[in-house]
């Protein structure tokens, strides 16, 4: 049986960037997100070179992984060359991720057995939802990550911590640089998803797959996402590319057309198109709604329950599947506390601002340098005054 696919896709500057260092490519057989760097226009030419060189590689044919792994080596020599040979753009490079039908050459029959190749250099991603279940088949060439594999740091610290945006391997940089790439069977239902690091550092692993279960159509889905990542303040640009992974059958059941070809993008009537647009707008809403009323307030609390936890201000409500993030941390700790101010924290006091929150916590350190003061008692000041001055009563 012909195996379909079907994607969408959208790239945004975000709400503070003046201009999109993102460059993206999505069309039949390749699809890749690539993350410029360097300031000056100097990201934004790394980026675009990356998807000139691999859409050019992509008319000749990608059979396996070997070339895909040539290819994005070829595009990191070329921005290299451009980097050095130009001082405008000294120092510019980009991050990649890549997803490709193998093969993809022309001249193959089109009963060839197919497969997924992802390929990724810095901290652009590929995620993959299958059966329910949401992973991340990349794995992140960053400063964080490192921290991340070796037991330092959570995931969730990761997305917030100082250095998040320090990538390890990158495309330009170097003369040489190693690629990861991993092959995976294609698998009708599979629900791919490319993005740059502007929508992970916006949006929680957890409401990206929501988000990835609730609406069907890929196109929604890239738009919704981007929205998401804009509404949790869009820092960054954003880059998505929703593949969607469909079998013959399928296809015809949700498309109107009976003459689409394999491996190319199909579109849905006006009319379901409307209904589906508006079940998914309802269902984005309902998902933002939940979102915001869920991330709102604050309380303190102890990181933990063990003797020696942290005194930490959270953003936010325990409420279906988010959870608190961590707004501040005090560098309090419970041993530093006494009973009363202990249990007053056990109660997780809650506050309307972050501003009320550091108010309560700055109170509570207040009282902990009051209790750890050294206190001259009067009998050394009696003892002071009788060797400095007799005459003193």
């Amino acid at each position: 049986m012909p195996t379909y696919i079907r994607w969408g896709a959208l790239s945004d500057t975000g709400s503070l960037r003046v201009q999109n260092e993102d460059s993206m490519l999505a069309q039949e057989g390749l699809f890749v997100v690539a993350d410029g760097m360097g300031g000056h226009n100097a990201g934004e030419v790394a980026s675009a070179m990356a998807i000139k060189i691999l859409r050019s590689a992509q008319t000749k044919g990608i059979a396996d992984a070997k070339d895909l792994n040539s290819a994005i080596k070829e595009v990191n020599e070329q921005i290299f060359n451009a980097a050095t040979n130009t001082v405008e753009q000294r120092g510019m490079g980009t991050t990649l991720t890549a997803l490709a039908i193998t093969p993809t050459n022309k001249s193959k029959s089109e009963n060839d057995s197919k497969s997924i190749t992802v390929a990724n250099i810095g901290d652009s991603r590929t995620y993959l939802l299958r059966g329910g279940e949401f992973r991340q088949v990349s794995v992140d060439h960053s400063y964080v990550q490192d921290l991340v594999s070796e037991g330092l740091i959570t995931r969730e610290e990761a997305r917030t911590h100082a250095r998040r945006n320090i990538v390890t391997r990158a495309l330009g940089i170097e003369p040489t640089v190693g690629v990861d790439t991993w092959t995976l069977p294609l698998i009708v239902g599979d629900r791919y998803l490319l993005c740059s690091d502007g929508l992970v550092d916006e949006v929680s692993d957890i409401d990206i797959e929501t988000c990835l279960k609730l609406n069907s159509d890929p196109q929604q889905t890239a738009i919704y996402l981007v929205a998401m990542a804009n509404r949790n303040g869009g820092r960054d640009n954003i880059t998505v590319i929703v593949v969607d992974v469909m079998a013959d059958d399928k296809a015809k059941s949700s498309e109107d057309s009976d003459s689409t070809k394999p491996l190319s993008i199909k579109y849905k009537p006006a009319r379901k198109l409307i209904i589906s647009g508006i079940l998914a707008v309802v269902a984005t809403l309902a998902i933002v709604f939940t979102t915001i009323y869920a991330r709102s307030g604050y309380f303190v609390a102890f990181e933990n329950e063990t003797p020696d936890a942290r005194v930490l201000i959270y953003r936010g409500k325990n409420l279906l599947w988010l959870e608190p993030l961590i707004a501040a941390d005090s560098t309090l700790k419970k041993t530093d506390l006494n009973l009363g101010l202990a249990q007053e924290i056990l109660a997780k006091p809650p506050f309307e601002s972050a501003t009320d929150a550091q108010s309560y916590v700055n109170q509570i350190r207040e009282v902990v340098e009051t209790a750890m003061t050294p206190i001259v008692t009067t009998t050394t000041v009696a003892i002071l005054n009788s060797t400095t001055s007799s005459t003193k009563p």
